[in-house]
C-alpha cells in the first residue's frame, strides 16, 4: 500500500507504528525524514545503532516510486531485505549471487512499480543492463549507505562509489540521502561534492556514547589478560586474522566459556548459522574479524574487546559501538602490546607498495606472457600471484597490492575475480606414514605440502598448484593429478579453484620506465598514515579523556570530561591526587598480569615522576600489598 506523501507528524507516526512498531522517532530521525520527503539532498550523520536505515526506509514507504539504496555489503543487503519483507514492505536486492534471469526479472518489477526499495552495489551502476532499465524506473530518491566510501579521505574509500553521481545525468530530478556513522568534517564536505548536492543539508547526532567505558590495557601476555577480562556476559572479541579467531575460541572454550568464531573465510551458511546462534544467546562471546557485526543490532552486548588494533578510529568507534545499545553500562577495551603499533605501520606499508616493487610485478607479468611495449588486445592472460611472488621474492600481500594498483591505474584490466585452491591433510600422522610406506610416489608431494604450508594439517589453507609444481620440478597438470589422487585416498581434502585471475591489455602496454605512482595513490597513502597516527595517539594517550579524543576526531568539540574512561578515572586522578590514588592505579595495572617496575612506569610516566613512583612501589612491597617474584616482576598479594 502506497500512502500519499505527507510529512505531518501524525501520518509519520502512524507508518512508524504500522511497520516498525515504534511509538516515537529517535533523535534527529524525524528531521532527516522531512528532508527526504521534501526531495532535498541531505547527509545523515548518525552513530552506530543510531537508526540510519529507518531514515530512508520510512520515506520509501510513503513516497511514490522506488527508493534505490546503494550499499557495499552483500550480507547487509540480504539482511535488510529479509527484515523489510517480514514487515510487509516490498523489497529486493541485486548482487553477484543472482543469476542474470533473476536480475532481469527484479529490474522489470521495479519498472512495473512492484518494489518499494531496491538494494544494489555501486559496481552495478556501470552495467549496460542497469543503465537501460534505470531510465525507465520511477525512482523516489537514492539512499547512499556507508557514504564515507565515496571519499578518498574516508575510512574505506571505494573508487566504484564515484559512479553514483552519474545517476543525476540520467535523472536530473533525483535527490540523495547519504548515510554514515563515521565521517570527519573533511569527509562530509567531500561526500556533498562527489554527489553534486544542490544544497548543503547536514543533520548530525552527537557521537558520544555516555554508557560505554573506554579503556586501553597495555599487556605483555594478551591471552593471560584476556582470561582475566572475559565473563559469561554477551561480548565480541575482534582480532586481525582468521586463524586467531579459531585459536582464541578454542582456548576460551577449554576454560569453560561459551564462545564461537566468525570470519569471511567461512561459507555463507556457516556464517549465518553462527550469527543466528549468537543472537539467540546459544553462546556468550563471538571471536571475529571485522567481517562480523555490520548491520547486526543485538542490544545486550556488554563488552567489545579489540585483541588487536584496528586500522583507524572510524573502525574502532564503529566496532566499539556494538556494545551497550540497550543504554546500559558497557565496555570497550583495547589490548595493546609493543608489536601492535609496529604491525599497524607494516600493514600500511604492504597496502601501498613502492614503485620499485610495482615495476617488478609488472615486468614479471609481461615477461611470463611475452607482452611487448605497445601491445593492445582483448586477449586474456592468466595471472598466478604465487608464481609472481616467488619470481620477485615478494610477499603474496605486496604482490596482490601491486597488481591491484596496476588495475586501478589502467595499466592492465582485470577480467574476472581470482579464486584460491584450498587443501588440508586430514589423515593422522601415524596413518599417513603407513600410507607412504606403501605408496612411495606420494612422499615428495606430501613433503612439499607440509614444508610449504605449515598449518595444512590443522586447517584448510590456500595453496598454489603452480608453486607446488615448481618445487616438485614437474608440470602443473601432473601436480593436479597427484592432489586429486590424495583426495580420493582420503589423505587430503582438496578443493580446486574454479577460476584464475585473468587480465588483458585494453590500453597499449607501456614502457616499464614510464610507470609512476599516481597522485591519488600518494594522497590515499597519506590519508591512511594520518588515520593510523590518530589511532596510535588514542591508544598511547594517558591523560586526555578518551571521549573528548574521539569526538574531536569526528569534528565534535566537547570540553567537559566524561569521567568514565580509564584516563579520566586513573590518569588525571593520579596527576592531581594523593599517594593512595597512585597505589590504586598500580593495583589496577597488576590486576591482569605480573609486571616489571619499568613497565608500570611506562604506563604512568605522563602523570607521575619516576622517583615518586619508585618510592610508592617500595612502600607497597614493604607493606606486602604487592610482592616480587623470582623474575623481578611485581604481582598483587592475594
Amino acid at each position: 500500500m502506497v500512502i500519499e506523501q505527507n510529512n505531518n507528524r501524525e501520518a509519520l507516526i502512524k507508518v512508524l507504528k504500522k511497520y516498525w512498531s515504534f511509538d516515537e522517532f529517535r533523535d534527529s530521525q524525524k528531521r532527516i525524514i522531512d528532508f527526504v520527503l521534501q526531495k532535498k539532498d541531505v547527509i545523515a550523520l548518525l552513530p552506530t545503532s543510531g537508526g540510519k536505515s529507518l531514515c530512508y526506509q520510512l520515506p520509501a514507504v510513503l513516497m511514490e516510486g522506488t527508493c534505490l539504496v546503494i550499499s557495499p555489503l552483500i550480507a547487509l543487503m540480504e539482511d535488510q531485505v529479509t527484515q523489510l519483507l517480514k514487515r510487509g514492505i516490498k523489497a529486493a536486492y541485486i548482487n553477484s549471487s543472482l543469476y542474470f534471469k533473476d536480475i532481469d526479472r527484479i529490474l522489470d518489477n521495479v519498472i512495473y512499480g512492484n518494489i518499494k526499495i531496491l538494494y544494489v552495489s555501486p559496481e552495478r551502476l556501470k552495467t549496460t543492463l542497469f543503465i537501460d532499465r534505470f531510465k525507465k524506473m520511477n525512482i523516489s530518491f537514492v539512499a547512499v549507505d556507508e557514504a564515507h566510501c565515496i571519499s578518498e579521505w574516508g575510512n574505506d574509500f571505494r573508487p566504484e562509489y564515484r559512479n553514483i553521481s552519474t545517476l543525476r545525468t540520467l535523472n536530473k530530478d533525483l535527490s540523495f540521502i547519504a548515510l554514515t556513522a563515521t565521517a570527519t568534517p573533511k569527509v562530509v564536505e567531500d561526500i556533498e561534492e562527489q554527489l553534486s548536492f544542490k544544497e548543503s543539508n547536514k543533520i548530525k547526532k552527537s557521537f558520544i556514547r555516555n554508557n560505554i567505558h573506554y579503556s586501553v590495557i597495555n599487556a605483555i601476555d594478551k591471552e593471560k589478560v584476556l582470561l582475566k577480562l572475559i565473563t559469561n556476559e554477551c561480548s565480541i572479541i575482534y582480532v586481525r586474522n582468521r586463524k586467531k579467531t579459531k585459536e582464541l575460541s578454542k582456548l576460551l572454550n577449554s576454560k569453560n566459556y561459551k564462545t564461537d568464531y566468525y570470519h569471511a573465510g567461512l561459507d555463507f551458511r556457516e556464517r549465518s548459522k553462527k550469527q543466528t546462534r549468537w543472537i539467540n544467546n546459544e553462546f556468550d562471546t563471538m571471536i571475529a574479524t571485522n567481517a562480523f557485526g555490520m548491520g547486526i543490532d543485538k542490544s545486550d552486548v556488554k563488552t567489545v574487546i579489540h585483541y588487536d588494533l584496528p586500522d583507524t578510529l572510524e573502525s574502532f568507534y564503529q566496532e566499539s559501538g556494538r556494545a551497550g545499545r540497550n543504554g546500559k553500562a558497557s565496555y570497550s577495551i583495547v589490548l595493546k602490546d609493543d608489536l601492535d603499533i609496529e604491525n599497524l605501520k607494516k600493514r600500511i606499508k604492504i597496502n601501498f607498495p613502492n614503485i620499485e616493487d610495482i615495476k617488478k610485478v609488472f615486468q614479471s607479468i609481461v615477461n611470463i606472457h611475452q607482452i611487448s611495449i605497445g601491445y593492445l588486445s582483448d586477449e586474456k592472460f592468466e595471472l598466478d600471484i604465487d608464481i609472481i611472488s616467488n619470481n620477485n621474492k615478494l610477499s603474496r600481500s605486496t604482490t596482490s597490492q601491486a597488481i591491484k594498483y596496476l588495475i586501478n591505474e589502467g595499466y592492465i584490466q582485470q577480467t574476472n575475480n581470482y579464486q584460491f585452491s584450498m587443501a588440508q591433510i586430514i589423515m593422522s600422522i601415524n596413518r599417513l606414514n603407513q600410507f607412504l610406506n606403501t605408496y612411495k610416489n606420494f612422499e615428495k608431494i606430501i613433503d612439499v605440502l607440509i614444508r610449504s604450508y605449515p598449518n595444512i594439517s590443522q586447517q584448510m589453507v590456500r595453496i598454489s598448484e603452480a608453486v607446488i609444481s615448481k618445487r616438485l620440478h614437474i608440470n602443473k597438470e601432473e601436480t593436479i593429478i597427484l592432489l586429486n589422487k590424495l583426495h580420493q585416498h582420503n589423505i587430503l581434502n582438496y578443493v580446486a579453484k574454479t577460476s584464475n585471475n585473468t587480465i588483458n591489455f585494453s590500453t597499449p602496454r607501456p614502457n616499464i620506465n614510464h610507470l609512476s605512482l599516481s597522485k591519488n595513490f600518494l594522497n590515499f597513502k597519506k590519508v591512511k598514515n594520518e588515520k593510523a597516527n590518530h589511532l596510535i595517539n588514542y591508544v598511547n594517550q594517558k591523560i586526555e579523556c578518551r571521549n573528548i579524543n574521539l569526538l574531536s576526531y569526528f569534528g565534535e568539540h566537547k570540553s567537559e570530561k566524561c569521567k568514565n574512561c580509564d584516563n579520566c578515572n586513573i590518569g588525571l586522578r593520579i596527576k592531581n591526587n594523593s599517594e593512595k590514588i597512585v597505589e590504586n592505579a598500580v593495583v589496577f595495572l597488576l590486576n591482569y598480569e605480573p609486571l616489571s617496575p619499568s613497565f608500570i612506569y611506562k604506563q604512568l610516566e605522563e602523570v607521575i615522576e619516576k622517583d615518586r613512583l619508585n618510592s610508592i612501589l617500595k612502600k607497597m612491597i614493604l607493606e606486602e600489598s604487592i610482592l616480587r617474584n623470582k623474575n623481578n616482576l611485581l604481582y598483587i598479594n592475594q
